[in-house]
């Protein structure tokens, strides 16, 4: 696991420095703290960049340079370290993840070739495979990661991402736009710029008003507290399971894997056992044990990273780690501890205080986007104390999105019958106004849902900002010029269409959603930032594609039928104690609320209230302002709308004052 970054000048007109490739990697190095190194196809030569300041094209032949921050989990040697050269010196690869089966590719590219490897690791595999089947590799691998390979011979740079969208991959394009209108051919490319995280992207444009705010990705962010989209104009980001060539002559995409349905599964098929399901879990956690560092699992004491702890433990002694809050509500670590005992593990409890106001900047700057799950919270803490102890950990993410573990799953078969009551929703929506943990609550907003669509009710379940509310928030100018397309929310549009396309029905529509969208853009991303910010590997076995795939040939009884994870309960039952399977799912929280109330009352006015920033240039302050009043009166709980505005005005102020590294900044 480990931090990438580069940037490519096709045609010689944009500077590849080794200043501005190290300003890359100094803002993406906590994700590896272990080693660094910096490559350049072009010694850094002087005159060279002399000629590309004042004439702007002073060759046409392409300047490549590549930045790595290591965290070392496999083979530690140095022989291992990127960036990594084919023996040929055709291809230069940078690689961030794992590649769980890289010992079987091995085994096979040895067949093939018989030149011995000379490291131990999964990132000369990587290599040579794509020597030998280029990016035909992609549908072999298993395993989470983000790489790019320059090709010397094709003068092209290859980027691809994991299936499930793991691990993350930012990048800006400079388009020639002199050529770029030519009928029946692509845009041409005069530079890229890529890294794993945002901050880590060296800017391309000289023009300072480049990478302006994303209308649609601002409300897109404040519907469902993410945006596929980057929030910067000027950034865009590979989509889980695809790959890009990038050449001067422009920019060619592919998918490989498409998670909405899986790949492989076989349609004609109408039941899947348990025993397929037991079988497929454990294999995934087998092959992500490989580690030559310590290694953990995160334990909630909730079915899935139950089941991946009981998975461990069949291959040996397991370490498990837990957090516990004094707030009842959001403690799980007494679940915890009786699923350690029960499986006999070495397990470790930390009660943990959040130093929220001292840690929240620290954790919006390794986002580099906005991201308002509150859960970043617990995880961030989380993942520090495990650092402490373990390189890597082994997490039960994803087994919701797979098995139906989520209420709104439940409450997508029962909402039919409440079509014939409308007159409900209007009782749902004062219910609702309660603390959203509350059963009154999540009672309002499903019966607030009476009368909807499917894709309605859907996307109205994962919003903050509802449509009327969002329309009262937003300044007059940010609605002009917005066409009804563009207003019409994301979620809807791909729930509505994915029920249309495949038939399923509303809960497997609801899941198949869920993977494509909430995994990557919320749940991913959250594990990817937090564990990353610490020099933490952790690795998610319920996203293995195998099992995946499997999971997505899941019917509506055989993922709800007596309640959530029907096949998980089946499958492992009789391997954890009853209480498992019988106690209410939590989640991962913290009481922001209540801390919006109290100790961060003054810390959230100072920020969402000050007029001086992203929320005073584009809302209506006297919206805010009765939200603030609402919520500090108890009247309405408005936590999630107000931890989304508090981190979107703090992410906005630290990319005014500490913008990202320039290819034209003159220490470079």
């Amino acid at each position: 696991m480990c931090g990438i970054a580069g940037i490519v000048s096709f045609d010689g007109s944009v500077p590849v420095r080794p200043g501005t490739l190290a300003a890359c990697s100094r803002a993406i190095a906590h994700r590896g703290p272990d080693a660094e190194r910096i490559w350049l196809s072009h010694p850094d030569d002087p005159r060279r960049a002399l000629e590309t300041e004042v004439v702007g094209t002073a060759s046409r032949s392409p300047s490549v340079g590549l930045a790595f921050r290591r965290l070392s989990v496999l083979d530690p040697d140095p022989r291992a370290m990127q960036p990594m050269h084919s023996r040929d010196g055709r291809f230069t690869l940078v690689f961030n993840g794992e590649i769980y089966n890289f010992c079987g590719l091995r085994d096979e590219l040895l067949r093939l070739d018989s030149d011995p490897f000379v490291t131990t690791g999964d990132s000369e595999v990587l290599l040579r495979a794509w020597q030998i089947w280029g990016v035909e590799t992609l549908s072999k691998l298993n395993g989470m990661f983000a790489f790019a390979i320059w090709d010397a011979r094709d003068a092209c740079l290859w980027l691809a991402r994991d299936r499930l969208g793991q691990k993350p991959l930012y990048v800006e394009l400079l388009v020639d736009h002199d050529r770029s209108g030519q009928a029946g051919h692509q845009a041409p490319l005069r530079a890229a710029s890529f890294a794993s995280e945002p901050r880590g992207v060296a800017r391309l444009e000289r023009d300072p008003s480049a990478g302006e705010l994303d209308d649609l990705a601002l409300r897109d962010y404040l519907r469902y507290g993410y945006s596929p989209r980057s929030m910067l104009g000027d950034l865009r980001q590979l989509e889980p399971g695809t790959w890009w060539r990038l050449a001067a002559s422009g920019l060619s995409s592919g998918r490989y894997f498409d998670a909405t349905w899986g790949e492989g599964i076989d349609r004609s098929r109408t039941r899947v056992s348990a025993a397929e399901v037991r079988g497929a879990v454990m294999r995934a956690v087998e092959r992500q044990l490989v580690s030559d560092v310590p290694l953990g699992v995160f334990l909630s004491g909730g079915i899935d990273s139950s089941i991946v702890a009981r998975c461990a433990r069949e291959f040996g002694g397991v370490r498990t780690f837990s957090i516990g809050f004094d707030e009842p509500r959001y403690d799980e670590s007494a679940y915890a501890e009786e699923v350690a005992r029960h499986l006999g593990a070495a397990h470790e409890t930390m009660r943990l205080t959040p130093r929220v106001v001292e840690d929240l900047p620290r954790l919006v700057a390794a986002f580099g986007e906005p991201f308002a799950d509150s859960s970043m919270i617990p995880t961030h803490e989380l993942c520090r104390v495990t650092r402490d102890r373990v390189t890597v950990a082994l997490s039960g993410d994803g087994g919701d999105e797979l098995f139906g573990g989520y209420e709104r799953y439940l409450a997508m078969a029962h909402a039919r019958k409440l079509d014939a009551f409308a007159m409900v929703a209007g009782l749902g929506r004062w219910m609702s106004r309660g603390h959203p943990k509350s059963k009154w609550a999540r009672g309002g907003r499903f019966l607030a849902s009476a009368g909807k669509s499917p894709a309605e009710r859907y996307d109205g379940w994962m919003r903050i900002f509802d449509e009327p509310t969002l329309e009262g928030l937003l300044a007059t100018q940010d609605q002009q010029g917005m066409n009804a397309r563009d207003r019409w929310p994301r979620i809807r549009s791909l729930f509505q269409s994915v029920m249309q396309q495949s038939g399923r029905d509303v809960v497997e529509s609801a899941a198949a959603v869920d993977r494509v969208s909430y995994l990557p853009g919320d749940l991913l991303a959250k594990v990817d930032r937090c564990s990353m910010l610490h020099g933490l590997e952790v690795r998610s076995p319920f996203m293995d594609h195998e099992l995946v795939a499997l999971a997505a040939g899941l019917d509506e009884r055989q993922l709800i039928g007596g309640g959530g994870k029907r096949m998980l309960r089946e499958a492992f039952g009789g391997d954890l104690p009853a209480s498992v399977f019988r106690r209410r799912k939590m989640g991962f929280a913290v009481p922001i609320g209540e801390w919006f109330r109290g100790e961060m009352r003054g810390y959230l006015r100072d920020h969402v209230l000050s007029g001086d920033g992203l929320i005073g240039q584009r809302m209506k302050k006297r919206v805010v302002e009765q939200m603030v009043d609402e919520h500090e009166t108890g009247y309405r709980d408005h936590a999630q709308r107000l931890y989304a505005l508090l981190i979107l005005e703090m992410w906005w102020k630290q990319q005014t004052k500490k913008p990202r590294p320039s290819v034209y900044d003159k220490m470079a």
